[in-house]
């Protein structure tokens, strides 16, 4: 529509450039608003960059202090150790004859929905041999695991 030699052009009774105006500054704050965020995100970077260069200073400081030799001979004593309470403690004690006693928790029976009785007992039995818990055995199965998987990973 033509009035004065000016167009006016209407779009839901609103002229065309109040919505130009709206739609710029909206268009305004969403970039303003995402310029903030990203100055955030950026200052949250530096900072756990920081926190990482201090982890690492205080991990190069601790390597320092105790050398990497002494971690595998505690490694070495730890799987030594191991190696002792499955293979060679059961032989030694079977050999000389030693017993190892052990506590044991009864619980007499129950009657009633478990109202009456049910009480426990602690004794003591003694065992002729070496007994192996399985504890142990599961230390040094991971323990073997862990070597091997240490061994493979190195090897590539």
């Amino acid at each position: 529509m033509v009035v004065n030699s000016v167009i006016y052009s209407r779009m839901f009774g609103v002229s065309l450039e109040l919505i130009t105006m709206v739609a710029g500054g909206l268009t305004g704050f969403i970039f303003r608003y995402l310029a903030e965020r990203a100055k955030e995100r950026a200052e949250l970077y530096k900072m756990a960059i920081g926190y990482k260069e201090a982890e690492v200073k205080s991990a190069d400081a601790a390597a320092k202090r105790v050398p990497i030799e002494a971690g595998k001979w505690v490694r070495r004593l730890i799987v030594c150790s191991c190696l002792f309470g499955v293979i060679l403690a059961p032989f030694i004690l079977s050999v000389l004859g030693m017993s190892t006693i052990v506590q044991v928790e009864e619980t007499g029976s129950e009657f009633l929905f478990g109202l009456f009785g049910g009480g426990t007992t602690v004794s003591f039995v003694e065992l002729k041999g070496y007994l192996l818990v399985p504890e142990v055995r599961q230390t040094l199965t991971a323990l073997v695991g862990f070597y091997f998987g240490n061994a493979t990973a190195a090897r590539k």
